[in-house]
Order: C-alpha cells, then sequence, then structure tokens
C-alpha cells in the first residue's frame, strides 16, 4: 500500500525535474523578476572581474576579492532559490529589489574596505546596483536605499580611519563622500520620476489591454479574448488540471427586438443581459460576446453538473430581468448549448458541440438549457436532469429569500 501511495509522488518529483527551466514557464510576472535577477547577477560578475583586476593591479587586498569571489554567489544563489520557489511571492516587495540592492551594498563595502586607491572606482558599483531600482522603486524606496548606502560607506570610512589610518587620504575621502552624497539624492529624485513615469505607462498600458479584450457595448470580453482563454484552459487540463465547460448562449428573438422595437432597446437588451450574466458567474468563470447576440461562458473547475446547475441559474435570471426603458413588463428569454472538454480535442469541437446543443434548445422550445456531454456521450437526453437543476434553482431562491 506504501508503494502504491509514493509512486506517484516519485512521478511528480521526477516530471518536475525532467521539465526543470531556469525561468519559468507558467508564470510571467515570475519570469520577469527572474529575468531581471539575472541581469543582476551578470552585473555582480562583472564586479568580481574588476575586483580581480584591481587586486592584480595591487590596488585590493586578496581578501578583498575573495569576499567577493565567495559573497557574490553565494547571495544570488539563495536569492535565486527564492524566486524559483516562490517565497518572493510572501514579500511586499516580490521583486526583493530594495535587499538586492543593500546585498550588493554590504558586500561591495566590504571589498572597499580592503582596497587601496581603488576606493573611487569602486564607488561606481554602487550606480550599477542603483539602476535596478528604476524597475520597481519610488522616490520614497530610493531615498532609504541612499540613506543606507550612505551610512554603510560612511561606517566603512570611520573602520578605516580607526584601524588603517595610514591607507587613506581623509581630506580626500571626506570630498569624496560629499560628492557620493549629492550623487545618491540626484539619483533618487531623479531615478523616482522616471519609475513614476514608468507607473504611468503601465496603468495606460493596462487601460489600453482591458480596452482591446473588452466588448465596447456591454462590457464583456471579445471573441479573440475569450478564445486564447479557452486555450489555456485547455493546456491546464492537459497538465492535470480540473475540467471546464461552455456554454453557448443565444437571446431568444432578438432579431424581433430590433426590427419591432429599434436598436437601442435591442443595445439595451443586450447590456441588461451582459450584466445578469455577469452577477450569476462565479469568479473564476468568465464570458465573453462572440458575435451579434450570442455569449459565450467558460465555467472552470467544474463537471457537467455543475456547469448545468450555473447555465440553469443564468437562463432563469434572465427571465426574471426586466427592462424598464424599453417597457414595464418587457423580458427576453435566452437559449443555452452546454458541454463540457471531453480530453484531447480542439476547442473548435468544443463550441462546435455547444453550438449543436444549442440548436438542440431553440427546436426545443427555446428558454432552456441542452448540453453534448464530451466527458459523458452516452448520455442522451437532459430532460431529467433540467428538471433536476431548475428545483435545485429554486432551492437556493427560497433560501436566499427566507
Amino acid at each position: 500500500m506504501a508503494t502504491v501511495i509514493e509512486q506517484p509522488e516519485q512521478q511528480t518529483f521526477l516530471h518536475k525535474v525532467l521539465h526543470f527551466s531556469i525561468i519559468p514557464k507558467d508564470d510571467e510576472k515570475q519570469a520577469i523578476r527572474i529575468r531581471r535577477f539575472l541581469m543582476a547577477a551578470a552585473a555582480y560578475t562583472l564586479c568580481i572581474i574588476l575586483a580581480y583586476v584591481s587586486y592584480l593591479a595591487s590596488i585590493m587586498e586578496w581578501r578583498g576579492v575573495a569576499g567577493a569571489l565567495i559573497l557574490f554567489p553565494l547571495i544570488n544563489i539563495i536569492l535565486y532559490v527564492i524566486f524559483r520557489t516562490g517565497l518572493n511571492l510572501r514579500m511586499r516587495d516580490p521583486s526583493l529589489t530594495a535587499i538586492q540592492i543593500c546585498a550588493a551594498v554590504l558586500v561591495t563595502m566590504y571589498a572597499m574596505y580592503f582596497a587601496h586607491e581603488s576606493r573611487g572606482v569602486l564607488l561606481l558599483i554602487y550606480v550599477v546596483a542603483f539602476l535596478f531600482g528604476i524597475f520597481r522603486l519610488d522616490t520614497r524606496g530610493f531615498l532609504y536605499v541612499s540613506v543606507f548606502t550612505f551610512v554603510t560607506y560612511s561606517l566603512d570610512l570611520f573602520l578605516l580611519y580607526q584601524y588603517r589610518p595610514q591607507g587613506i587620504n581623509f581630506k580626500m575621502e571626506l570630498v569624496q563622500l560629499f560628492c557620493f552624497a549629492v550623487v545618491l539624492v540626484a539619483f533618487s529624485v531623479i531615478g523616482g520620476y522616471i519609475s513614476g513615469i514608468r507607473i504611468k505607462l503601465n496603468k495606460s498600458l493596462s487601460i489600453i489591454k482591458e480596452m482591446s479584450i473588452r466588448d465596447e457595448l456591454t462590457g464583456a470580453y471579445n471573441r479573440r479574448h475569450i478564445m486564447e482563454h479557452l486555450e489555456n484552459e485547455r493546456q491546464r487540463v492537459s497538465r492535470g488540471g480540473a475540467r471546464f465547460a461552455v456554454a453557448m448562449l443565444d437571446i431568444d428573438h432578438f432579431k424581433a427586438v430590433n426590427d419591432t422595437l429599434g436598436h437601442l432597446a435591442g443595445d439595451d437588451v443586450l447590456r441588461g443581459t451582459s450584466d445578469v450574466i455577469r452577477n450569476n458567474l462565479r469568479s473564476v468563470d468568465l464570458f465573453g460576446r462572440i458575435g451579434g447576440e450570442e455569449f459565450l461562458l467558460v465555467m472552470t473547475q467544474t463537471d457537467i453538473k455543475g456547469a448545468m446547475l450555473c447555465a440553469e441559474r443564468v437562463r432563469a435570471a434572465i427571465e426574471q430581468r426586466r427592462f424598464p426603458n424599453i417597457g414595464t413588463d418587457f423580458k427576453v428569454t435566452v437559449s443555452l448549448g452546454l458541454t463540457d472538454y471531453g480530453g484531447n480535442e480542439k476547442i473548435d469541437a468544443m463550441i462546435a458541440r455547444a453550438d449543436k446543443a444549442l440548436y438542440r434548445a431553440k427546436d426545443g422550445g427555446r428558454n432552456r438549457v441542452e448540453y453534448d456531454s464530451g466527458t459523458y456521450p452516452e448520455i442522451e437526453t437532459n430532460d431529467s436532469f433540467l428538471k433536476y437543476s431548475r428545483e435545485e434553482i429554486a432551492n437556493e431562491n427560497e433560501c436566499f429569500n427566507s
């Protein structure tokens, strides 16, 4: 029995090992963070080379090079493990920008303690570290890191003055410290300003992206986005995720509404229908308008029975909706064709099955839900289950109203 239980775990671990990648492929934001981290790691490698060149030129002691050679890789390994395991997601700043900069500052401070004439050159490393702050830090964040950097550099000079006074020109170091403080303040202000522009740009891009995936009239997702989402769901299921279902929804006699009452009334019906759908789906579900009076509902992490309950709830809610702008008692009904993902099939085949079920719903008198299951093809009729679904919805409404 123990062997049977452990085998799937061993297979899962082996699968993860065989499919491991330095940059994750299933999380775009984490991938961006790790790419930036690797850029910083490459910059640290150049700093190690700079320290070694300083040692060869006899302007840095071997202890400074050894410290950089040990500490920089060690810190980078620890940070990479934190990123790759997702521990960074628990932090307020998942990019760990301030932590990475402060770590680089501390290692540089250590190396500078053992430097001689190259101490002024090593100050440039601080500037390189600060450049990565533009990706994340605002002006306040830059100032916090600047204060930390200024304090550590001042501490470095104090220790040198106490224990190695023969190795420093105190007046020159004070001038360097003052210039360094000016650079830090200027970098904080300018870097924060650039970061602010980046934030505004990202917000604008988010608005543009949202507009590009939404239907202007109803606020529902457009056909392109809903199809992309379906493909993502299909890939998720192929990796072992929970199943999902779709429902084609068509407003009954919508053409008659447009022809007799006008397009403004038709637009009102489309918006109202969209609102009802939105209010009766779960937070993990989504829907889109795929053309005319047709909507496509995507219900994730559910089987055909759960999807049927959801579809029936939407149908019943739309039937109860009134449109006072058109008429006091004016209402519309909808027909839905439902199906679930059968596995190892194309999305087009799934939608064709839902469309087939939708036509059955219309041929059956409209204002009803029909399904064509991809998981259970032996099911021929759903009248009994439809009755059960309506009873379940009625029970939910009674509980809500009591």
